[in-house]
């Protein structure tokens, strides 16, 4: 059974708490031990309970497959045609999710693959290594859940700042080998002229950190894009 204990040594941790404290983010890489990282990413497969996530405003959708095949093709074309008629002009997001609770009691329960890596962020030492890497002493969680995007999947521009939630710095753990910057899918970073200044493909057992509040986005997944874009993504917490 994997552990999902950290795979970075000390001066590696050293050496990535400096780039994030100039830049407030920073990639890190290898995350897991490789093969710890390939069995989760082969949890994470077709078969996994994946739901499809999106917003209408301040409300947030839940669909499975089953509710989405019931819908038929009118209303799913219907669908789309919404959620594109709503990221015009605001916050809109369309992806796959399988949600990971915050009770560990919870996490144990279930006890998928990715409820034990949420267990492992919550540990002693990650939590160590998480609070090396911000500067921040006040960490006390890691919340998280695991993404799919496929072709026509997106995440509208936003800075993860959410009143109460207490959110230090948000993660993205990349599970998706060989992907390709045409496809899509970009971590992007959104500049004050209105420009994408940095722009990060996912690479497999990579992860990303970005101190919130900062604006980013995810570019959308291209129609040709050759398999899933599969991660497990969340906010570390005061």
């Amino acid at each position: 059974m994997p552990t999902f204990l950290p795979a970075i040594d000390d001066a590696e941790l050293h050496r990535v708490a400096q780039k994030y404290d100039a830049s407030g983010r920073v990639r890190v890489e290898p995350v897991l031990r490789d093969a710890e990282a390939a069995e989760l990413a082969t949890s994470l497969g077709a078969e996994a309970p994946w739901q499809r996530v999106l917003n209408q405003d301040d409300k947030v959708w839940d669909l499975d497959h089953a509710q989405l095949a019931a819908m038929g093709p009118d209303r799913n074309a219907a669908l789309i045609d919404a959620v594109h008629a709503q990221a015009r002009h605001g916050f809109q997001f369309h992806y796959d999710s399988i949600r990971v609770a915050e009770d560990g009691t919870e996490r144990k329960k279930r006890g998928l693959l990715v409820d034990k890596l949420i267990d492992a962020f919550n540990g002693p030492e990650w939590l160590k290594a998480f609070r090396h890497i911000t500067g921040v002493p006040e960490i006390r969680m890691v919340d998280g859940q695991a993404t799919q995007y496929l072709p026509g999947h997106f995440l509208t521009s936003h800075d993860d700042a959410v009143a109460g939630k207490n959110r230090v710095a948000a993660y993205v753990l990349s599970l998706t080998p060989g992907w390709r910057i045409e496809w899509g899918g970009l971590l992007q970073f959104h500049d004050g002229d209105g420009d994408v200044g940095l722009a990060l493909a996912p690479r497999f057992n990579a992860m990303h950190l970005l101190r919130v509040p900062q604006v980013h986005s995810v570019s959308f997944v291209a129609p040709y894009a050759g398999t899933p874009r599969v991660s497990v993504t969340g906010w570390l917490r005061a």
